[in-house]
């Protein structure tokens, strides 16, 4: 995993139950403890520790998982993997286990829950705060995959058919035969299968997690007061027009110009042969009459071709050309805001964002709509910038201070709406709640 080291199961147990901690985008930690809400020894671990004890369940441990952190579809996808094998490791040695994910590592969580089948020790699952994103591949990676399955299902049976003709036709070099046509048929039907998987991988993802999810065994906490949950929210939803009609009338006006210039060289280059061959046999003949100025009357043309050129180009944008060019380049705009936003740089569209998972088509969680979460408020922010000062003024050497930016956005991260939801201590029970009740079917 990039940046991160591998979150590792420990000795197999049927006794105990794992709480596997999945952290959201920028924060990522090396060690397993810490102060961080998914790290052992956090104040949210304690806190849920505490909740489980008071209960009477005491073989709860927790499992961070370690993924980059980083604001990056592609990213995501390595930690879904990743939570898949740790996953894995946990359904091998028997022991049972629930997910709690917070921000964009609910979308680690669905993604990894999608790569592996139904689990009877699969206990809840809860995200905080996470947009879950609506996906589609893209056109380029989804015509490579049609390419990889139309190739793979035509030359299998081809393959098959020079085999079973070669080989049945008595022939010597039956090692030959079967290494180059078998090796062939190995490769046409790996390429089906790539192909194939690429294409139906939602489909076959959706059933995946629909059977492995039961009915309220997934628990969506969410606050509409949530800076971050809004913000992708809305990133998709709003359509400005970045690039205007005038705009791009005077844009194209600035290309018919450019495009006068270049087309005009262009089309004397290519008629240079029947233009001035003409007149440097005149000048090597020593002729300098009026022959070879009536043959420099060609410079004549120049305006010609450029006005032209320039007329079509300006005529074109005239004629709906500068509405489609300010489509296309607000459109263009538009993609790459909202892909810089959800840090779509994987195979896939992420087209928008929900509050559920996209993959399970009836919406059997429990929601709760959180609308006032504990410690978020202006107090939080001054305690925020009050850690901030205190590690800043602390020693000559500050640790954690304006000298480390790591800790700097930790500090004041922990202000937002996004972050508070762990400091919650009714979350937190009915966090504890639907665990032990998921955990008991």
């Amino acid at each position: 995993m990039p940046e991160a080291a591998r979150s590792e199961v420990t000795e197999p147990s049927t006794t105990r139950h794992v709480v596997v901690t999945v952290h959201g985008t920028n924060s990522q930690h090396a060690d397993d403890v810490g102060e961080r809400w998914w790290q052992r020894g956090s104040p949210f671990a304690a806190e849920l520790e505490a909740a489980f004890d008071r209960r009477g369940v005491k073989d709860v441990e927790f499992l961070p998982l370690h993924w980059s952190g980083r604001n990056s579809d592609f990213d995501r996808l390595l930690g879904s993997t990743e939570l898949a094998r740790v996953l894995r490791g946990l359904e091998k040695s028997g022991t049972s286990y629930s997910i709690i994910a917070h921000s964009h590592g609910g979308n680690v969580t669905a993604e990894g829950l999608a790569r592996i089948g139904s689990s009877p020790l699969r206990g809840g699952i809860v995200t905080f705060g996470t947009p879950f994103f609506r996906r589609r591949l893209k056109t380029v990676p989804w015509l490579i995959a049609l390419f990889q399955a139309a190739m793979g299902i035509i030359i299998a049976p081809i393959m098959v058919w020079y085999l079973v003709t070669i080989l049945g036709g008595g022939t010597t070099k039956w090692i030959e035969t079967i290494l180059f046509f078998g090796g062939l048929l190995a490769l046409s039907l790996w390429s089906a299968r790539r192909g194939l998987g690429t294409l139906l991988w939602r489909r076959w993802a959706k059933h995946r997690i629909a059977r492995g999810i039961k009915p309220g065994q997934w628990l969506v906490i969410h606050s509409p007061r949530d800076e971050a949950m809004r913000l992708l929210e809305t990133a998709a939803a709003i359509s400005p027009q970045y690039v205007t009609v005038g705009a791009a009338m005077r844009s194209l006006t600035a290309f018919a110009r450019l495009i006068g210039v270049v087309g005009t060289i262009a089309f004397f280059v290519a008629t240079a042969g029947y233009f001035f061959t003409p007149i440097v046999e005149k000048l090597k003949a020593g002729e300098f009459g009026l022959g070879a100025a009536a043959d420099l009357t060609f410079i004549l043309l120049v305006p010609i071709v450029y006005g032209v050129i320039f007329g079509a180009v300006w005529l074109l944008a005239r004629l709906g050309g500068a509405w489609l060019w300010a489509k296309t380049l607000t459109a263009a705009i538009h993609g790459g805001v909202v892909g810089a936003a959800y840090g779509g740089d994987a195979a896939y569209v992420l087209k928008g964002v929900g509050h559920f998972p996209a993959y399970i088509s009836e919406l059997s969680e429990v929601r709760i709509e959180a609308t006032n979460l504990g410690g978020i408020d202006d107090e939080a922010v001054f305690v925020a910038a009050h850690k901030l000062y205190s590690s800043f003024v602390a020693s000559d050497a500050p640790d954690g201070g304006l000298a480390d930016p790591d800790a700097m956005w930790k500090h004041l991260s922990d202000a937002l709406y996004h972050n508070a939801y762990m400091r919650d201590s009714r979350v937190v029970d009915t966090v504890c709640d639907h665990l032990i009740a998921m955990r008991g079917r």
